[in-house]
């Protein structure tokens, strides 16, 4: 008995090293993607421009939310394609939700996309994802789990939006929460879901950091709406997940 029990122990020891090494990956590509955005036309294009209520001084790159979102889903096609994790719904959910709001917010950094419809989105993401079995466990009506799961999704999703207005904020609140859902994942609530996307959101996050929180110099790039809404999205469905 009690070596069968340090032979599972053994293994699941070894399977939560594999998970981490897999969300691992999420750093380098999301380093590496954000040099080589920076080094095509989209640098000089897709642009936050100086203004009063803002504190850079030159215009700045909005493409790190597409390295933080190529991080993300690379670390978890890894753990697909080693069956880390299963092809499951509420992945499918997660990760959808995530697509939804990188590309509104793409959108919105390239074009300005009204409130209205950024609402739109953000509402259509939160159903997916609930659709998908994430769900609100402290109530048992449906209905009103689905409005507060739809209410924290969003309410997440903006407010993440309007944290990132200082170098590397949101980026390390994101990288922070994201180690504890993963610590809660291999301990408390155990789940290579969670675990995997955490942990790639946080080495994702930590892919970016290196551009925008730079010591004597201004942010080389921001994250934008395209970074901002997924990051608080991503960690809304991981509050719901590691339940």
């Amino acid at each position: 008995m009690r070596a069968t029990g340090r032979t599972n122990r053994a293994a699941e020891a070894r399977c939560a090293v594999t998970v981490a090494l897999a969300a691992l990956v999420a750093l380098p590509a999301s380093l590496l993607t954000i040099w080589g955005l920076l080094h095509t036309p989209a640098a000089r294009q897709v642009v936050a421009a100086p203004r009063e209520d803002r504190w850079h001084t030159r215009s700045t790159p909005l493409l790190g939310g597409t390295g933080i979102v190529v991080g993300l889903f690379v670390a978890a096609g890894v753990g697909l394609a080693t069956g880390l994790i299963p092809a499951s719904r509420e992945l499918g959910g997660i990760l959808g939700g995530c697509a939804i709001l990188y590309l509104a917010g793409l959108w919105d950094d390239v074009a300005r996309l009204p409130p209205l419809a950024k609402i739109g989105a953000q509402v259509a993401a939160s159903a997916l994802v609930l659709a998908s079995g994430v769900r609100v466990e402290i109530v048992s009506n449906n209905v009103v789990a689905t409005t507060l799961g739809v209410l924290w999704l969003v309410g997440m999703t903006n407010a993440f939006n309007l944290l990132d207005n200082m170098d590397g904020l949101a980026a390390t609140l994101a990288t922070i929460a994201c180690a504890f859902f993963a610590i809660d994942a291999y301990t408390v609530h155990p789940s290579h879901l969670v675990a995997l996307l955490a942990l790639a959101i946080s080495f994702a996050c930590l892919g970016f950091l290196p551009y925008n929180l730079r010591l004597r110099r201004g942010a080389a790039v921001f994250m934008g709406d395209s970074g901002s809404q997924v990051l608080g999205f991503a960690l809304a469905a991981l509050g719901l997940a590691s339940i």
